[in-house]
């Protein structure tokens, strides 16, 4: 009896053990907190090479043993381990994580995990660039990244984004950052659709962007486009609708006011009796539309996105206005376990309709025209032309200057790259990839030859010119990685060859039509002379990265690079790094601490090189033909031409605390340039305007602070902070011994508002101190600072600067239940500008119409006032002087966006995977001193010497609209 027990015993647990090991198919659906679902989440068996990816909805189905463990994992959540215990269905809830110590950074050719970093480096992720009406994937980046400054140098639809990355290395050659978008490298990033890009990796010191050499000194900005995952075939489709109008207008003399005005300049004649608000019909409102449909999916080794937009943006100006076509596609295959090749490519195409800015009534501006022309006239004569400023020699109002001219151009863009890689081993690989940017660019004008006055003596004006600028790039990387015990060894070495053909074709005729402006002619046409440019580079590259115990990092860089812009002797430069950091949290000391999860010194030293924006062939002596086929000589010879170089250490902090909820980085850094690439303006004498010299040193010094908070996180709300804010400190440290100063923009009839010299940082203004109205004589009165009791060049000094003492940004995120709230502030402080519109406004010299500060001008019965009287055709009253500087300091709700995401329920019944709805206020609110339409924006570029000068420059627009997120 008791072996038949024993033996029915061991038969039941026989078959137990058969029921355990036996294979259940597994069904199951993952999701958020929110409930919505995950597509993408990696779905393993433990101990196994099993698993699969969850769909589009968030579904996944597996075999596995009833005794087995599923890991459900995805970037950003924390990682769940649940037993399958003879279950069929699991459904999983992956919570966020704050510690994304792990989460993968893409650096420059290869890719490091978080923890792992020694350098300064920063991302943005797509979900910063969702919902808002922009054209340029960098607007997203204001005020969300430790260092970089980002603003606009016009509001006008398609605008041109600057960006400087710990401040300005050169004067005159470029400020700007590499873009690298997925490995093809631009100049430029503004022509991506934002709904594409996945990611924007910023490297801000030098050993991280030393990898790039001289194409890195002012910093790298990577661009990782979506990919898509495997699993169904997911299809997203997102549109908004919105419109736009300036936040502020400026108070002009109405009628009556201008006339007094006029009479005190002894003019007889006012221009009529109409009461026009100009600002009113020049000023409307903008809509914004986008559209945007993307599929993807994946299988068998392959994975595909493929994306289509189109983005309308009518400007507050009219008839500005932006039409813009995106097509994007990424993909990937693996043709066998050791190879795999991969393609992605961009084409962007764009029309724009412009209106000239940054110009006074005078020269066609049309922001200052719609403030200096007066309301005693209408928009048109009679006999159906424009009407003009009286007493103003044909001075056009900004109705003429906006329509009278048809100001079109095409833009056309191509990026793509095709690439192959080869695995030899798991820890050795090799790519080799061959990419291109082909940028096309159409710009036509023409001008009434009837309506307006310049056309009108002209007799009709046509003008247009092509580029075609194509860049092509070889690169060749080697990749290993070994990881040994506690060690982690990596290396990279390569070989890059890249060339430029440039390509410029213009041409113009005038007088095409008799004096009326109405019976053809034969054209005058201007004779021109077509130009071309070419460029090349060649780079050898290596880096070599190491870790311990993931405590003790090391990482070092180099590279040399071959530039066809300087001659033989000095064509090479060579730009070495180094980084080192060290992990405390993983101390004994440290590793069992309940208060601080993670902290990491870090310290970088590193030299990069420029050969940016001072031409192709500055070294070289050069002819120019001219359209009397003659030569002349253009440009002396200047062998001696060399890299222009940055050299920069940082040093850096990174602690995370209170079970992952604080996150707080610090860095501190030290920017020399030497050998600055200059184009140094000669004497008339030499018979030259510039030339390119390597001329004197600058540096830059700043702090840097970042800090994010998990301030709730309940199941039905959470609310999270990030905040950051930096301080650099620009000096000219040297313009050499024969340069004591360079002079910038210049402002009509007087002298120019910036000047650079040893010791003052860019963008310093430079002019005569006003020191208020003569009581007596009702005239400006300045500062005599060199006591020879009169006033003229010699008193000029330094009356402002355009740097900011910090900059920063403040984002909160709230959810609650299904509904979220995004507020973004944006903030500069303790910069200024020059408010050159000003002149315009207040020098009461002509027939403008100014502003209505004006009515508190100097006359015999008002005589205690800093308003000088108004005299006709002198501009002594107002010079270029501290009374056109202003504070420029603002704070800025940039962004504010209410979403409603429709919960799992509903998404089951719509058959849908994502639903989304939101509406998005844009320059909602601006606090600042500025008197200007907008203290923001720059007549120049606003990352050159020349930074900080408004003069009848298009202010940004608030925006509001509402948009729809869907996924299938």
């Amino acid at each position: 009896m008791r072996k038949k027990f024993t033996l029915f015993i061991l038969c039941l647990l026989c078959g137990i053990s058969i029921s355990m090991a036996q294979e259940l198919n597994i069904k199951g659906a993952v999701k958020d907190h929110q409930g919505l679902p995950l597509p993408g989440v990696s779905v393993k068996v433990k101990g196994t090479s099993k698993g699969a990816i969850t769909n589009a909805d968030g579904t996944y189905s597996l075999s596995a043993a009833a005794n087995a463990t599923l890991t459900f994992s995805f970037i950003g959540y924390k990682t769940v381990e649940e037993a399958v215990g003879n279950r069929t269905q699991l459904n999983i809830n992956l919570s966020e994580d704050n510690n994304q110590l792990n989460e993968v950074i893409v650096v420059g050719y290869g890719t490091q995990t978080k923890k792992d970093l020694t350098t300064a480096v920063t991302t943005i992720t797509s979900k910063d660039l969702k919902n808002q009406p922009i054209t340029s994937p960098l607007q997203a980046v204001q005020g969300k990244a430790a260092g970089v400054q980002v603003s606009s140098q016009s509001g006008k639809p398609g605008s041109d984004i600057t960006i400087s990355i710990r401040g300005n290395t050169s004067i005159t050659a470029s400020n700007s950052p590499l873009y690298v978008i997925d490995g093809i490298t631009s100049r430029t990033a503004g022509f991506l659709n934002p709904n594409d890009i996945e990611s924007l990796t910023i490297l801000k010191d030098a050993s991280a962007a030393a990898i790039y050499g001289s194409s890195g000194a002012n910093g790298v900005v990577l661009i990782t486009t979506k990919k898509g995952t495997s699993g169904k075939v997911k299809v997203d489709f997102n549109a908004f609708t919105g419109f736009s109008n300036f936040w502020r207008k400026q108070k002009v003399l109405n009628n009556e006011q201008y006339i007094t005005l006029q009479k005190e300049l002894g003019y007889t004649t006012f221009g009529g009796d109409s009461n026009t608000d100009w600002q009113k019909e020049t000023f409307g409102t903008g809509t914004q539309n986008q559209y945007q449909v993307a599929i993807s999916g994946g299988g068998k080794g392959g994975q595909y996105y493929l994306s289509s937009g189109y983005q309308q943006d009518k400007g507050v100006v009219a008839p500005a206005k932006l039409d813009r076509y995106t097509l994007n596609f990424n993909g990937s295959q693996k043709a066998t376990s050791w190879l795999k090749f991969s393609a992605n490519a961009a084409l962007t195409s764009r029309n724009s309709i412009d209106v000239s800015d940054n110009n006074g009534v005078a020269n066609g501006g049309v922001i200052l025209s719609a403030l200096n022309t007066p309301s005693t006239i209408g928009v048109y004569n009679p006999d159906g032309t424009y009407t003009t400023l009286p007493n103003a020699g044909g001075w056009d109002n900004p109705i003429a200057l906006a329509f009278g001219a048809k100001n079109k151009t095409r833009n056309f863009r191509f990026i793509g790259a095709f690439s192959g890689e080869l695995n030899f081993t798991k820890d050795l690989s090799f790519k080799s990839t061959i990419s291109t940017n082909l940028n096309k660019n159409f710009y036509d004008y023409s001008l009434d030859a009837f309506k307006t006055t310049y056309g009108r003596q002209e007799r009709g004006i046509y003008r247009n010119n092509h580029t075609r600028d194509n860049v092509w790039l070889n690169e060749n990387i080697l990749n290993y990685k070994k990881d040994f015990g506690k060690n982690a060894f990596g290396a990279t070495a390569g070989y890059t060859i890249q060339e430029s053909d440039y390509k410029y074709n213009d041409y113009q005729e005038t007088r095409f039509f008799d004096l009326t402006g109405t019976i053809p002619q034969k054209p005058s046409v201007s004779p021109t002379i077509p130009k071309r440019a070419q460029w090349a580079k060649q780079s050898y590259l290596a880096r070599i990265t190491y870790a311990y115990d993931s405590k003790y990092l090391f990482s070092t860089n180099f590279r040399a690079d071959g530039s066809s812009r300087f001659s033989k002797n000095n064509q090479f430069g060579y730009f070495p790094s180094a980084s080192a950091g060290w992990r405390i949290s993983g101390e004994n000391f440290l590793k069992d601490s309940k208060t601080i999860n993670d902290l990491k010194i870090r310290g970088s030293w590193g030299k990069v090189g420029n050969d940016e924006g001072i031409g192709d062939y500055s070294y070289m002596k050069l002819y120019e033909i001219n359209a009397q086929n003659t030569y002349t000589l253009k440009n002396p010879e200047n062998k001696d031409l060399a890299w222009e170089t940055t050299t920069q250490t940082n040093i850096g902090l990174d602690l995370t605390m209170f079970n992952n909820r604080v996150t707080f980085t610090a860095d501190a850094y030290l920017k020399k340039t030497d050998d600055l690439l200059i184009n140094v303006q000669l004497p008339l004498s030499s018979g030259f305007v510039e030339q390119a010299f390597n001329i004197g040193s600058m540096e830059n010094k700043g702090l840097e602070f970042t800090l994010s908070t998990k301030n709730f996180d309940r199941k039905k709300f959470t609310w999270s902070t990030d905040l950051n804010i930096s301080f650099n400190k620009n000096k000219v440290t040297s313009l050499g011994e024969t340069t004591p100063s360079l002079d910038f923009a210049p402002i009509a009839r007087r002298t120019s508002a910036v000047r650079v010299v040893k010791g003052m940082p860019l963008g310093s203004f430079y002019g005569y101190q006003f020191t208020g109205v003569n009581p007596e004589t009702g005239m400006a009165t300045y500062a005599d600072l060199n006591g020879d009791h009169k006033i003229d060049a010699n008193d000029r000094t330094f009356i402002g600067s355009a740097q900011p003492d910090f900059t920063y940004g403040i984002t909160n995120n709230l959810t609650y239940g299904n509904f979220g709230l995004n507020i973004f502030f944006q903030g500069v402080q303790g910069n200024q500008l020059f408010n050159a519109s000003g002149i315009d406004l207040e020098g009461m010299i002509d027939a403008k119409n100014q502003s209505d500060k004006v009515l508190n001008r100097w006359t015999p019965s008002n005589t205690n006032t800093n308003i000088p009287k108004a005299v006709k055709d002198d501009v002594n009253n107002s010079l270029t002087s501290s009374r056109f500087v202003e504070n420029a300091s603002y704070l800025r709700l940039k962004t504010a966006t209410l979403s409603y995401n429709f919960g799992a329920a509903s998404l089951g019944k719509l058959k849908m995977s994502k639903l989304t709805l939101f509406a998005t206020g844009y320059n909602i609110l601006t606090f600042t001193k500025y008197k200007g339409l907008d203290p923001e924006v720059n007549q120049y570029s606003s990352n050159g010497p020349q930074m900080g000068v408004d003069y009848g420059t298009y202010p940004q627009s608030r925006s509001f609209l509402f948009g729809v997120n869907v996924g299938f």
